[in-house]
């Protein structure tokens, strides 16, 4: 194993076999928290599809995984088309055999006041997040109805719960995936389908997805400050690892009685007003 492997995710212990015998797709999962939540969901006995628009960062999240010890695949997958959503399924059944897990994971954003959006903007945004969200679940679904259980987790966010200046879409469509969780809970629950969100606060990924996609920068230590404030009772910015265990608590049987919550992991950035 080599110290890429080791020294990514210093957060992540080894697993416990929590998803032991499990088949789970991850969306956005080449960078921050969907890479780190493949990778734990691995540790922990699932064998991964691991869905990404973009490979360029190494190693390739199912190659840190192999390095692991674990099983995955990549897929390149953009969650807005709808042909790309129904292949990740098929990969998943026709790879593994199975799919219990989905994390829809995959987002981004554009920082600015609303009445600077472009059509084309607003409409990547929303079509990245909430329709992205739409088009998997569409595509598992009839899956996990088939086979009478089935266990979906979307990222949402803390600004789903309340607002961050410029940043209207993506408020706009986290606030849509808490209350369409919460929908889905209701209509599938008694097919034997729990779901569930997570609301991250402010994390430190090793990039933001902009408009359009690319790489940006790393935090200059202002902006790492200003965020690390904003996580008001442990007062720093959260690491992708400490968000994939909240997302590992959802996807196992550990929570088999929890569907419909939003569970917020924020370092406190929601105690207060």
């Amino acid at each position: 194993m080599n110290s890429a492997a080791i020294n990514e995710h210093p957060r992540m212990s080894k697993g416990l076999g929590r998803l032991k015998g499990k088949v789970a797709i991850v969306t956005g999962a080449n960078s921050g928290i969907g890479r780190a939540t493949a990778r734990l969901f691995a540790r922990e006995g699932a064998r991964v599809v691991c869905c990404d628009i973009q490979e360029s960062i190494n190693p390739r999240v199912d190659k840190l995984i192999e390095q692991d010890g674990g099983e995955a695949v990549f897929a390149r997958v953009d969650v807005t088309l709808q042909a790309d959503c129904d292949r990740m399924v098929a990969t998943a059944l026709e790879r593994f055999g199975a799919l219990d897990i989905l994390f829809n994971n995959a987002g981004g954003g554009v920082r600015k006041l609303i009445h600077e959006f472009t059509d084309e903007e607003w409409n990547f945004v929303v079509n990245l997040n909430l329709n992205g969200l739409f088009r998997g679940v569409r595509a598992a679904i009839p899956h996990f109805l088939k086979k009478g259980s089935g266990n979906i987790v979307n990222t949402a966010s803390t600004f789903g719960l309340l607002a961050s200046e410029r940043y209207p879409a993506y408020c706009a469509t986290k606030a849509a995936i808490v209350n369409l969780t919460r929908e889905m809970a209701l209509d599938y629950g008694a097919s034997g389908i729990r779901v569930n969100c997570v609301c991250p606060g402010s994390i430190e990924t090793a990039r933001f997805r902009g408009y359009p996609p690319k790489p940006t920068p790393g935090f200059t230590e202002e902006q790492r400050a200003r965020m690390a404030s904003s996580n008001k009772a442990l007062l720093r910015m959260g690491q992708p690892e400490e968000i994939a265990y909240a997302v590992l608590f959802l996807a196992s049987d550990e929570s088999s009685f929890v569907t419909g919550h939003a569970l917020v992991a924020d370092g406190g950035q929601t105690l207060d007003a």
